[in-house]
C-alpha cells in the first residue's frame, strides 16, 4: 500500500458513515472512488443536472448554492453533498461555489446503492442526514445558528473508556478495535484523564515505553472538559484555547457522556470560525499570519449578524487571538530552537476574561521557571518581542501601558512574581490597587499549565488579606457610576453627541466587584461569568444580586459590542460609548436598571469589605 493510499483508507475510515462498513464494503468504495480537483474554473462541471453522485470533501472548501444562488451550506473536509437527489431522484439544481480550491472524491449512483443495500446503517445515515438537512435548512430561515446547539444535541456515540490501571497495550487494541482516535481514562464513572493516539506515538512508541505498563502513565490527566448543556461555541472556544483536539463532554454530575472532535465542529453547519482558526494554526510564516488576520475583522462583523448572542464575539476573538499568539510563539521556535526552560505566556485583562473586542490592546507577560538563567531570559526576550510585535502587526494592538512581555519587568519566575504581588498587597496604593485589577485576571495560553496552576493557586492565598481587599473596596466605591439624581443619566459631551463610556463607567466597575468577591473566596476562574457562577450559595453574594450582576454584565457587553461592530465610520462618539439617545426605550430602561445595580452592589461593598480597613 503506497502512502497515498494508506492516507485515502485513514481519512474514509475516520469519516462517517464509511466508518462503520465491514471490510469488503469499504474496499469497494476505495476502488470505485474518484478524485477530482476541484477549483473556480471547473466547479460547474462538478454537479451535472442528470448524474447524480455522492460527493465528498477531501480538502478545500465551498458553498453549496440554490438555482437562484442562495446560501445553502459551507462545505469542508469530511463533509458529503448529492445524497438528497440520489435518494430522491431529483434533478440537480444546486451548484458549487469555491472558497478555497482543493479535492472532492465522488462515487456513482451505482455504487451509492450498493452500499446501502450492503449495510443498514450506512442506508439509515443518509436517510437521517436528509431528514436533518431539511430541519437545519428551515432553522436557517429563522436565524438559527450551529454554534448555539447544545453539545448533548451532536454527540453521536457513548466515549469510549478504559480504566486508569489497564496496560497501554489493551488501551492501543481497545482504540484498533472501535475504531477511535482517543479513550477516556475513567475510574468509577469519573473521568481521570485522556489518552489520544498521538499520546501512544509520542509518548509510547517515540519513547520506547514498556507496553504494559498502567495507561495512567501516559495519559493527559485532568484534561480541559465542557457539560452537555453548553454550546458548540463553547467547545470550540475551549478546544482553541487549550489547543486541542478531543474534548470530553461531562453531565451534571461530571459523569462522561461523549467526546468532541475538531471533526465533529467541522460537521457542523457555518463552522467558519473552525476554518478560520485553521486557518491561522496552518500559517507557514509571520507574513502568512499576518494576512490570515487581517481577515479578522470583516469576518467578525459577518459572524455577528448571524448570532443571538453578540457577546460570544468576545470569546471568538479570545480564541483568535489564543491562536495567533501560539502561532507566533511557534514560528519563533522554528527559527530559534525550542524553549530553553519551563514558562507560561499569560494574557490578562479582557482577553483572560474572555470579553475582548476589536478594540482591546495587549495586556500579557511571561511566567518562568524559578531555576531559569541569565542566558535563558535572554531567549524569553527575544521571543517576547517578536510574539508582541507580531500581535501588533496582526491587529491586536500594544498596549499604551506597556503591560506586555517584552517589557522585562513583566518576565519573572515564580519566585519574583510571588514577591511582586505581596507588594502590591501589603502597601495597596492607587497604583498597586490599579496593577491587581489587571494582574488577577490571567490566564495561561501556552506553556506549562500545572506551573501556572501552582503560580495561581499561591496568589490566590496571598490574596485573601482584610486591609488589601478593604482597600479595594474603597476603590471600588470612588468610581462613579454615570447616573445622577431621579435615575437621569450623566453624559459627556463630544460636539453634538453626548455619549457615556460603557467600558470605563459600568462594565469595569461591575467587572471590578465580581473580582472582589472571587479573591475574598480564593477563585482562580477569571471570567466574570464563570466567578458569579462558583460564588452561587456564597455567604458574602445573595444569589439575587448574583443574578442582577450577572444580567448586566451580559446587557452591557451585548450593547458594546454592538456599539463597536456597528459603529459608522467617521463617528465622532468615542469606541466603547453609546449616545443614550441613540437607545430604544427598552434600551434605556435596562441601561439604567443595569447602572442601578452596579450603585447597589457598590454599596453593599463598601458595607461587606470596609470595616476590614
Amino acid at each position: 500500500m503506497t502512502a497515498d493510499s494508506a492516507d485515502i483508507r485513514s481519512f474514509l475510515m475516520q469519516t462517517p458513515p464509511f466508518d462503520g462498513l465491514e471490510a469488503e464494503q469499504l474496499q469497494l468504495a476505495l476502488d470505485k472512488l474518484q478524485a477530482v480537483y476541484v477549483c473556480h474554473d471547473n466547479r460547474k462541471e462538478i454537479m451535472k443536472p442528470d448524474v447524480h453522485q455522492l460527493y465528498l470533501v477531501r480538502s478545500g472548501a465551498y458553498d453549496l448554492v440554490d438555482k437562484d444562488g442562495q446560501h445553502l451550506d459551507r462545505l469542508e473536509p469530511g463533509d458529503l453533498f448529492g445524497f438528497p437527489s440520489l435518494l430522491t431522484g431529483r434533478k440537480i439544481t444546486n451548484q458549487l461555489q469555491v472558497i478555497a480550491d482543493g479535492i472532492i472524491w465522488q462515487w456513482p449512483e451505482s455504487v451509492f446503492n450498493q452500499l446501502r443495500r450492503k449495510n443498514q446503517n450506512f442506508e439509515r445515515y443518509f436517510v437521517n442526514a436528509h431528514g436533518q438537512r431539511l430541519l437545519a435548512e428551515q432553522g436557517q430561515k429563522r436565524g438559527a445558528d450551529w454554534s448555539e446547539k447544545r453539545i448533548a444535541e451532536v454527540i453521536n456515540r457513548t466515549p469510549i473508556q478504559i480504566h486508569s490501571q489497564a496496560t497501554i497495550r489493551e488501551a492501543a487494541q481497545l482504540m484498533s478495535a472501535e475504531r477511535v482516535s482517543c479513550l477516556l481514562v475513567v475510574d468509577e464513572q469519573q473521568l481521570r484523564g485522556i489518552v489520544t493516539d498521538r499520546d501512544l506515538r509520542n509518548r509510547v512508541v517515540a519513547a520506547g515505553l514498556n507496553v504494559d505498563i498502567a495507561v495512567a502513565a501516559v495519559m493527559t490527566p485532568a484534561p480541559a472538559v465542557v457539560y452537555g448543556d453548553q454550546s458548540l461555541f463553547d467547545a470550540l472556544t475551549t478546544m482553541s484555547q487549550s489547543n486541542i483536539h478531543h474534548l470530553p463532554v461531562l453531565d451534571g454530575n461530571d459523569v462522561p457522556i461523549g467526546v468532541m472532535t475538531n471533526t465533529d465542529l467541522m460537521h457542523q453547519q457555518r463552522s467558519e470560525p473552525v476554518l478560520l482558526i485553521s486557518a491561522l494554526f496552518k500559517a507557514a510564516s509571520r507574513e502568512a499570519l499576518v494576512e490570515e488576520a487581517a481577515k479578522v475583522p470583516d469576518y467578525l462583523r459577518s459572524f455577528a449578524g448571524r448570532v443571538k448572542d453578540i457577546s460570544m464575539i468576545g470569546r471568538l476573538l479570545n480564541s483568535l487571538t489564543d491562536s495567533m499568539t501560539r502561532k507566533l510563539i511557534r514560528l519563533y521556535e522554528q527559527e530559534h530552537g525550542s524553549a530553553p526552560a519551563t514558562y507560561v505566556w499569560l494574557a490578562f485583562g479582557s482577553q483572560a476574561r474572555g470579553d475582548q473586542t476589536l478594540g482591546s490592546d495587549q495586556d500579557n507577560a511571561l511566567l518562568l521557571a524559578d531555576e531559569i538563567s541569565d542566558g535563558q531570559r535572554e531567549w524569553f526576550a527575544g521571543m517576547a518581542k517578536f510574539v508582541n510585535e507580531g500581535l501588533a502587526d496582526c491587529g491586536i494592538r500594544l498596549c499604551p501601558g506597556d503591560i506586555m512581555a517584552m517589557n522585562s519587568k513583566w518576565r519573572m519566575n515564580q519566585i519574583e512574581w510571588r514577591e511582586q504581588f505581596m507588594k502590591w498587597i501589603r502597601s495597596p496604593t492607587p497604583q498597586a490597587i490599579m496593577h491587581s485589577m489587571i494582574f488577577f485576571d490571567s490566564r495561561p495560553v501556552a506553556g506549562n499549565n500545572a506551573l501556572y496552576r501552582r503560580h495561581r493557586e499561591e496568589i490566590a492565598k496571598l490574596a485573601k488579606q482584610d486591609m488589601f481587599l478593604g482597600n479595594i473596596a474603597r476603590h471600588i466605591g470612588e468610581l462613579n457610576v454615570p447616573l445622577g439624581l431621579f435615575n437621569r443619566f450623566r453624559t459627556k459631551s463630544e460636539g453634538d453627541f453626548d455619549y457615556i463610556d460603557i467600558k470605563k463607567q459600568a462594565i469595569a466597575i461591575l467587572n471590578d466587584i465580581v473580582r472582589l468577591y472571587a479573591l475574598a473566596a480564593g477563585l482562580t476562574v477569571p471570567s466574570t461569568p464563570g466567578r458569579l457562577e462558583q460564588l452561587k450559595g456564597s455567604s458574602s453574594l445573595s444569589d439575587k444580586d448574583n443574578q442582577n450582576l450577572l444580567e448586566a454584565w451580559q446587557f452591557l457587553t451585548q450593547l458594546r459590542m454592538n456599539a463597536q461592530m456597528y459603529r459608522q465610520e467617521g463617528s465622532k462618539i468615542p469606541a466603547n460609548s453609546v449616545d443614550p439617545e441613540s437607545l430604544s426605550t427598552l434600551q434605556r430602561r435596562q441601561l439604567k436598571a443595569a447602572f442601578k445595580v452596579i450603585k447597589d452592589c457598590q454599596q453593599g461593598v463598601a458595607f461587606k469589605f470596609g470595616r476590614n480597613m
